[in-house]
């Protein structure tokens, strides 16, 4: 009982349930059950009145039988409607507390907590935890329905009702511990099944370099190893499910012969009556079915403690250097950036050193150095996805933590190197930023996305496939370039987005960004020289700290930059 009812705190401690649905899922299931045990009562009456040749009785408790299972059927209706209003609620807030919860993390969250967890938990293992107060109310209704259906054999025959109580509770004892076997290999038969989709997903991530450098014999050694412990704790969990699930009928099936056997015995001796046989093998069979549930809800429930230690696990998890939002809502952001003396480490690696400088709105910056020198720690840094060891980084004066989560996401936005579209209409895709189709077409003109898109089979409303594999690399960063626009944010931050683009593409895209300088605050990082040469200003970063800066034409006598021109 502690075991469940631990499950059953932690199933609640997630939030995603409403105190209304719960209720008319309990009461719809006490008044089922009730409904339940007239049945037999009747049945015996039924027969008792017809032995004593009563037929006006016996008509009347007919009706009474009647009623009875018309009441069970109505209750049972109303139970599985409000079992599916309750199952879809929990459903939707569980998804929702899950998406919540994905968005804050950090770059790093992989490291503890694999994609492959996070969707077989988002939808498998949510799934499975929709009915959970169903099968905790079933498991109280029906544990009830066991313990009223041996009050009233104990009352008939304490001997019978005394043996079928032992030889039940046995049972259920043994079943209970075979279950709690098997959760435990279950649980780590999911953990080796998320092993194996982790490794399906990096191998389709990295198919290019798996064919470039022959990893495939590899590859398939570590999934044979995977494997064998997915099939060692596959098989272990089947042998505790099989032995509880056929060790149970042997010890109720004893229980049922020894219960008949004494009852013929006592109505050849003229002790009982047929009325009272039927009452005994309508609330045996009754208590049958009864335990039958309570064995599959038991089932289903050792299943699905997997499913709530999971959800649990991730609504719960910690991101490492997690950082706090503070209070400032003030969304008159002009967009000075200011580093202040800022130093960062990386476990007990240093990345940043003491590095200053400010940044005012109407500047275009380039962020220069050669690969691991820093250049995107000043990047991840000013997302806040990091917290500086030291010094301070501000935005109009202020500290960036002191900012709210809302006004701060709307005023610092960047651009990948290759930025993410979803797998939907490309005015589905800016609708996530701005849903004024208006806006949408002012940003896709300026960045001279729009003749494009309007010459696409469906405009606006075409469906980008595989990641906009529908759209060349140029024309799909021009639309990653658009809805940034529509976020609105003063502070624009743009990493290596001319990397892979030709050269007509990237002159086109530095015609933009000296374009968005006059009302933004515009930060690049690039490697290529002629993007160097377009900047206002250049920040040169090595090993972490800030080795020079200003223009191109200025930092041609510079060690370090002048390595970056070859």
């Amino acid at each position: 009982m502690r075991y469940y009812y631990k499950l059953l705190k932690k199933f609640f401690s997630l939030g995603a349930t409403d105190k209304h649905l719960m209720r008319n899922l309990f009461i719809t299931a006490g008044l089922r059950t009730g409904a339940y045990l007239l049945v037999p009562c009747a049945a015996a009456m039924i027969v008792d009145s017809a032995t004593d040749g009563d037929y006006t009785m016996a008509l009347v408790n007919t009706g009474f039988f009647a009623v009875s299972a018309f009441l069970y059927t109505l209750f049972h209706h109303m139970n599985y409607k409000s079992y599916a209003d309750n199952a879809m609620y929990i459903h939707d807030e569980l998804q929702r507390k899950i998406l919540d919860k994905v968005v804050t993390f950090n770059q790093d969250f992989t490291k503890n907590i694999s994609q492959a967890e996070i969707i077989n938990t988002a939808f498998e293992d949510v799934t499975m935890n929709q009915r959970i107060p169903d099968y905790f109310f079933d498991l109280i209704t029906n544990f009830i329905s066991i313990v009223a259906d041996v009050i009233i054999m104990i009352f008939v025959d304490p001997l019978i009702g005394g043996i079928t109580f032992g030889l039940t509770m046995c049972a259920m004892a043994v079943f209970i511990y075979h279950m709690k076997r098997r959760d435990h290999y279950t649980a780590l038969h999911r953990e080796d099944q998320d092993d194996i989709a982790g490794l399906y997903s990096q191998m389709i991530d990295g198919h290019k370099e798996v064919h470039t450098f022959n990893m495939e014999e590899n590859l398939k050694d570590i999934l044979e190893d995977n494997k064998k412990d997915w099939k060692r704790n596959f098989f272990r969990k089947r042998l505790h499910s099989d032995l509880g699930e056929s060790l149970t009928p042997f010890l109720l099936g004893s229980a049922r012969v020894i219960s008949y056997f004494i009852a013929a015995g006592l109505i050849l001796k003229g002790e009982y009556n047929i009325a009272t046989l039927v009452l005994i093998i309508g609330y045996f069979d009754n208590m049958q079915q009864s335990y039958d549930g309570v064995t599959d809800i038991i089932l289903n429930i050792t299943k699905s403690s997997v499913a709530i230690e999971r959800v649990y696990k991730l609504l719960n998890y910690k991101s490492p250097r997690k950082q706090k939002f503070g209070t400032n809502d003030t969304d008159d952001i002009a967009g000075k950036v200011q580093f202040s003396n800022v130093s960062f480490t990386y476990g007990r690696k240093p990345q940043m050193r003491k590095v200053s400088f400010v940044l005012y709105p109407g500047s275009l910056t380039g962020i220069v150095g050669k690969s691991g020198s820093g250049k995107s720690t000043i990047f991840r840094l000013l997302l806040r996805l990091y917290k500086p060891t030291r010094g301070k980084i501000l935005i109009d004066g202020k500290n960036i933590r002191d900012y709210t989560k809302e006004v701060y996401a709307s005023n610092v936005s960047i651009v990948t190197q290759k930025p993410f579209v979803f797998d939907m209409s490309i005015r589905e895709n800016l609708n996530m930023v701005d849903s004024n189709h208006e806006h949408q077409i002012e940003a896709c003109k300026m960045v001279g996305i729009h003749d494009v898109i309007m010459k696409l089979s469906k405009g606006y409303d075409t469906i980008l496939v595989s990641d906009a594999t529908n759209l060349s690399a140029g024309q799909k960063q021009l639309l990653a370039l658009a809805r940034t626009l529509l976020s609105k944010a003063e502070i624009l931050l743009f990493d290596e987005v001319t990397s892979t683009l030709d050269a007509s593409t990237t002159k086109q895209v530095i015609g933009i960004l000296k374009k968005l300088k006059k009302d933004h605050t515009v930060l690049v990082i690039t490697h290529k020289p002629e993007v160097m040469r377009q900047m206002d200003e250049l920040l040169v970063i090595d090993n972490g700290h800030l080795v020079g800066r200003g223009t191109h034409k200025n930092l041609l006598n510079n060690k370090y930059y002048k390595l970056l021109q070859k």
